[in-house]
């Protein structure tokens, strides 16, 4: 599945696609496309999915987080019904507008024995009915409206580990206008806050020093733009310290609202935050981090916003890490886990399925008539397929009556019909007199290993050179035991000769007769009177088929 998460900002447009199947996924590409000066955002945003290699599945957009508030509520209850009513009710007491005109939406964080604690996210309906209709001015309908706070919560709890998010975790997204703080402890939103300060302030404020217009003030900040603290005065010129004392005028607000932040996150978490990760474009300004660090008191980073989640262990530029973090988090909302406990308004009067009941059947008129043929042809087909099926059947059934009479011989019409009706039974009946047949056979016909043959077979075998007596000869079972077929005979065979290189010669011979041959030891035998001595041999071993003559 191809996911979009779509970041709108005052200069361009972010989106990042991701590849999504069977809880895995894939960074597929990141889109970066600038909004024209005068131009407006609908052209942009469309220009960028037209030029999308593969339409997307999805595409995930968020309100703005001053249009949005949420709670952290426990609940002594897991029924549906009960957190949906007490939801309502808490609710209803905290919002400071009256819940007829707004919507809401929760996701349950965790559970216990003692009931639920939950996030829910709440605003009017003016601005999602807005929000919606402004996207699709662009020609797009977004599938999914979540809020900025639970998609910066999917990316955290995926690039952040467990027990990193026991101290509250601080984001500050930096926008051209506006910037973004939001905090994160133990896999949920504590704090989420939107103010009126961006990177232009920081232009404004080098526009006004010097006294040059908003467009060079804006390439010397990002050209030759810079942050320096009071220690690193002592290596730095007077012309240097000026110009980052005009920027750090502006920043005081910034940490101001950081330092408010952080005594937030002392109430909720009891604990101050472990670190600040910095986004946005304005966030690679040149010593910012250690100027926000420094006067903080709390670690400043820079974010990874494309590389700290990447699946294959890919390494995506510093700007990229730095200005993607709101799309990337958009789409890790529908992955894995996530899409399962995602905060969603485009749901009841404002889902899609709502918004698009008017269909124009007129339209609809060609396409229908011409299903309804393709219809007819296939009903038509099958009755005719049917038929023909069925006389084959019956054709096929008189064939295996006829069969079946002809192999039992004399049976009735009501047990023929019960052998067609079953096939397992008349399989079985059919085995059962093979197997009769089979071993009628073997008595009336002659045996295929006869000790007659073997014996005809050896003495053939034995060349007349070879002077031997046989004075014991047993082959096959003994007289009294059980006729089985699946017996393989046994040979016993004891010979007399004068010549005592006789016995080699005679295991050669015999060893293409026998397998598993052994050879007795070569014993002499007393002589009776004036006969001349004589040495007894005796071989044993299993005939072999070629033994029988066959």
């Amino acid at each position: 599945m191809r996911i979009l998460g779509i970041d709108i900002g005052t200069s361009s447009i972010k989106a990042v696609e991701i590849d999504s199947a069977f809880g895995r996924f894939e960074i597929y590409e990141y889109h970066d496309h600038p909004i024209l000066p005068g131009e407006e955002i609908g052209p942009a945003l469309q220009r960028m999915i037209m030029g999308l290699a593969k339409k997307p599945d999805k595409i995930i957009s968020s309100l703005r987080t001053s249009q949005v508030t949420f709670r952290n509520l426990q609940l002594p209850t897991k029924d549906r019904k009960a957190i949906l009513a007490g939801v309502t009710f808490e609710l209803d007491d905290e919002l400071p507008f009256s819940l007829e005109q707004a919507v809401f939406d929760y996701s349950i964080l965790s559970q216990s024995k003692s009931g639920v604690y939950l996030h829910v996210a709440a605003t009017l309906k003016k601005y999602i009915g807005s929000e919606i209709e402004k996207w699709r001015s662009f020609g797009v309908d977004p599938d999914i409206l979540t809020t900025e706070s639970w998609a910066y919560r999917a990316f955290l709890n995926r690039s952040v580990a467990a027990p990193q998010q026991e101290e509250p975790i601080v984001v500050v997204q930096i926008g051209q206008d506006k910037t973004s703080l939001y905090a994160h402890w133990r896999g949920a939103p504590i704090v989420s806050r939107e103010i009126a300060w961006g990177g232009r302030d920081l232009t404004l404020a080098i526009s006004q020093k010097y006294s040059i217009p908003l467009d060079r003030a804006e390439k010397t900040k990002l050209d030759h733009g810079f942050v320096i603290t009071p220690p690193l005065y002592t290596n730095s010129t007077a012309d240097q310290i000026e110009f980052s004392e005009t920027l750090s005028e502006p920043l005081k607000y910034l940490v101001s609202e950081i330092r408010q932040v952080e005594l937030t996150c002392k109430s909720i978490a009891h604990g101050k935050p472990s670190v600040i990760y910095l986004s946005g474009g304005t966030s690679l300004l040149p010593g910012l981090s250690r100027y926000l660090e420094e006067n903080c008191n709390i670690a400043v980073k820079p974010i990874q916003a494309l590389s700290s989640v990447s699946p294959s262990g890919i390494t995506y530029s510093e700007h990229a890490d730095a200005t993607f973090l709101l799309a990337v988090s958009l789409a890790l909302t529908q992955v894995g886990t996530e899409k399962n406990t995602l905060v969603n308004f485009r749901k009841g009067e404002f889902s899609r399925q709502g918004l698009g009941k008017a269909f124009d059947f007129a339209s609809l008129r060609r396409p229908l008539l011409a299903a309804a043929a393709v219809t007819f042809c296939m009903i038509l087909s099958y009755f005719v397929q049917t038929s023909s099926n069925r006389a084959e059947l019956k054709e096929t059934d008189a064939q295996l009556e006829r069969g079946i009479k002809s192999f039992f011989g004399q049976i009735s019409a009501g047990t023929v019909r019960t052998y067609v009706a079953s096939p397992s039974r008349l399989k079985n009946e059919v085995n059962t007199e093979l197997k009769r047949q089979t071993e009628m056979a073997k008595l009336f016909s002659p045996n295929p290993k006869s000790p007659i043959d073997f014996l005809k077979e050896i003495s053939s075998s034995i060349p007349k050179d070879s002077v031997v007596d046989m004075v014991q000869y047993q082959v096959g079972s003994a007289p009294d035991s059980p006729y089985l077929t699946s017996e393989t005979p046994n040979a016993n065979l004891t010979f007399l000769m004068t010549d005592p290189k006789v016995a080699d010669r005679l295991t050669t011979l015999l060893a293409n007769k026998l397998s598993d041959l052994k050879k007795g030891p070569l014993e002499e035998v007393a002589a009776a009177g004036t006969e001349p001595k004589k040495y007894k041999i005796t071989i044993t071993g299993k005939p072999t088929e070629d033994s029988y003559g066959k």
